[in-house]
């Protein structure tokens, strides 16, 4: 049993650029994963094979059947559950030595500490999250990496305490042009960004010098690669101590999730039990959650709704 516990990891400490010392850095180490869509599925997989041994992932979305072209660790069975509950599941099964703490959440100012840890990784899918963890991030001094990736480009940055931050890079006015509804995604550029990611993450954690300082930009479908220059805006607020994340700036009661016409309201909490006996039609209590055909409600008074504009929802 020792034998293959020591042997499970030795084409990576093989590696020169690892070794048993740093490979000892990687499982000691805590990573925390924001968003297990499609680059956190593919890098929350890659980090448990590598040895990463406590992990912290969230999410507050359930799986789609649109989900599963890219998102590798789900499968049909897993349709209509919580990704964070059956990430943890999967994970576990892929290295039974891993400790994760799931938290099936809307990260927002107010739970922002479940977030700590020695390396945060955004795969979420909005900028207000974004700068949430950059606000947390450098208010206590914990590099984080951002990650995007739309059609068949995507874009890393690693954010290291005395780098340039998001904020500095990425205004609260910025569009996003087009998302994954619109512009659809390839697979094969989720798993390649996820790689970058990983690489650097793995960088971070051995404490490796060679850390990308640079916005690195991937057209996997021309084979595009751009390592951009970044600098520090000495306006930036998060920079200059000004957290306003953290302080409730930017939460929304309704927001609209990266995905067919899904909803995220937040209420005031809600008796599960109470509210499943009040309902008529075909439900699913969980301990977590009450999932109904277009609707799934949250004890915390969270609830994810299906419908073809917010106007529908508020009136």
């Amino acid at each position: 049993m020792n034998y293959t516990k020591n042997m499970r990891y030795e084409r990576q400490v093989m590696f020169n650029k690892i070794g048993k010392e740093k490979q000892k850095l990687i499982e000691d180490s805590t990573i925390t994963i924001i968003g297990l869509g499609a680059l956190g599925s593919v890098i929350s997989e890659m980090l448990v094979r590598s040895g990463v041994k406590n992990l912290i992932i969230i999410d507050r979305d359930i799986i789609e059947l649109t989900n599963l072209q890219r998102q590798s660790l789900y499968c049909e069975e897993d349709i209509g559950k919580l990704k964070a509950l059956v990430a943890k599941e999967k994970l576990e099964k892929i290295n039974s030595e891993v400790k994760i703490k799931s938290y099936s959440e809307d990260l927002d100012y107010n739970n922002i500490e479940i977030i700590k840890s020695d390396l945060i990784l955004d795969c979420t899918d909005n900028l207000d999250t974004r700068f949430l963890i950059n606000d947390y991030s450098k208010s206590k001094k914990i590099p984080w990496i951002y990650a995007a990736v739309i059609g068949g480009k995507g874009m890393v940055l690693p954010v290291n305490i005395n780098n340039p931050c998001f904020s500095c890079i990425f205004k609260e006015t910025d569009q996003i042009i087009g998302t994954c509804e619109t512009e659809g995604i390839l697979n094969s550029t989720v798993h390649a960004i996820a790689g970058i990611q990983f690489n650097e993450a793995i960088k971070i954690l051995t404490k490796n010098k060679k850390t990308s300082v640079q916005l690195i930009y991937f057209n996997l479908w021309d084979l595009e690669l751009k390592k951009i220059n970044v600098n520090k805006n000495n306006k930036c607020e998060t920079c200059n101590g000004n957290y306003k994340w953290l302080k409730g700036y930017g939460d929304k009661p309704v927001l609209k999730l990266c995905g067919s016409n899904k909803f995220q309201i937040k209420l005031n909490p809600i008796n599960l039990e109470e509210l499943d006996k009040k309902l008529n039609e075909e439900k699913l209590l969980t301990k977590h959650c009450l999932m109904l055909k277009d609707m799934t409600v949250f004890k915390n008074g969270r609830v994810l709704v299906k419908a073809e504009t917010n106007s529908k929802i508020t009136n």
